[in-house]
């Protein structure tokens, strides 16, 4: 009686391997955080790079452990393939996140809503933060990655679609950040845009390196370049201070470019473009892994293919 709750045509139903899923990187969570806070230092950065940190390496373990058990594919066809591609991908994605906060910081410069001034400090203290920041940011962005554009959201695409995975991932992109100051309904909208921006990256690439480093890309130009806060949270880079003096409801004031319309203006054809280019597609090593939501989308190309032929014969 159970069972066809349990299970669909051909193996466990995408609901209960998702919450399989989230059991496990809970557990593997609560094993490697807890003990380690206890013991380091209080510090707010500390902190947060061993729950990020501990919640990386959960994630990863378990998504391997669902992969391996309920796909029978390895840990790399999540979208996490090794070698030059890891890099390269990262890389671009990172190129691309980065272009994007310039852009939003050179329409602020020239409007004059933002300016640079003078803070104290030295070179190597700043050298210092921006490297430190790096560092922590990038296993933050993984950690949000790994969360919301990967296996869980991976199997919802495969069980319900990429139209409901999208906003479901998105919708719970946003709702992560509801505990962050300066937080109100035009942060959370554009919260919600970037999950859409980043889920839009990982379809057309089935990477999650290029998604992570997208990711990255945004929030470390965005604190370490132009010294704004990233989502509410103010990083204090030495040197130099960026002023804000432009409407809050375009700049965001001090939640951050994430919450301003101008994050909006620019995010939405950003989508458009990701979502159409010919410079991002899926790589042959990708393909080669056969990701988990290749098949959904195949089946939906061929769908709207058979669909066209029978409007044409008519």
């Amino acid at each position: 009686m159970l069972k066809p709750l349990l299970y669909g045509p051909t193996k466990l139903r995408a609901i209960w391997r998702i919450l399989i899923f989230f059991a496990l990187s809970l557990i593997g969570f609560i094993v490697l955080y807890v003990p380690a806070a206890a013991l380091a230092p209080g510090g707010l950065v500390t902190q947060l790079a061993l729950y990020s940190l501990a919640a990386a390496i959960a994630m990863l373990v378990a998504s391997a452990m669902m992969m391996n058990t309920f796909e029978g594919r390895p840990l790399a066809a999540v979208g996490l393939p090794g070698g030059r591609e890891a890099w390269s991908s990262w890389l671009r994605g990172a190129a691309l996140g980065g272009a994007f906060i310039a852009l939003l910081a050179a329409i602020q410069l020239l409007a004059g809503w933002l300016s640079p001034v003078a803070d104290p400090g030295t070179f190597f203290g700043w050298l210092g933060s921006v490297t430190g920041l790096a560092l922590l940011l990038a296993v933050a962005a993984f950690v949000e990655e790994l969360w919301f554009r990967g296996y869980a959201f991976q199997v919802l695409v495969e069980g319900a679609g990429p139209l409901v995975a999208v906003a479901v991932s998105s919708v719970a992109f946003a709702a992560l950040h509801l505990s962050n100051p300066a937080i109100g309904p035009l942060p959370l909208l554009n919260l919600a845009l970037a999950g859409v921006l980043l889920a839009v990256a990982y379809l057309r690439t089935r990477s999650l390196w290029f998604a992570t480093g997208l990711h990255w890309g945004w929030n470390w130009c965005q604190a370490a370049i132009f010294d704004l806060p990233v989502s509410g949270i103010e990083f204090d880079v030495p040197l130099y201070d960026a002023a804000l003096s432009g409407p809050v409801s375009l700049t965001g004031g001090a939640f951050g470019p994430e919450g301003g319309l101008l994050t909006a203006v620019l995010a939405v054809p950003f989508i458009a473009w990701l979502a159409r280019t010919r410079h991002l597609s899926e790589s042959a090593a990708m393909k080669a892994l056969d990701p988990l939501v290749d098949s959904r989308l195949r089946t939906e190309i061929e769908n709207r293919e058979l669909n066209v032929k029978i409007e044409s014969s008519r």
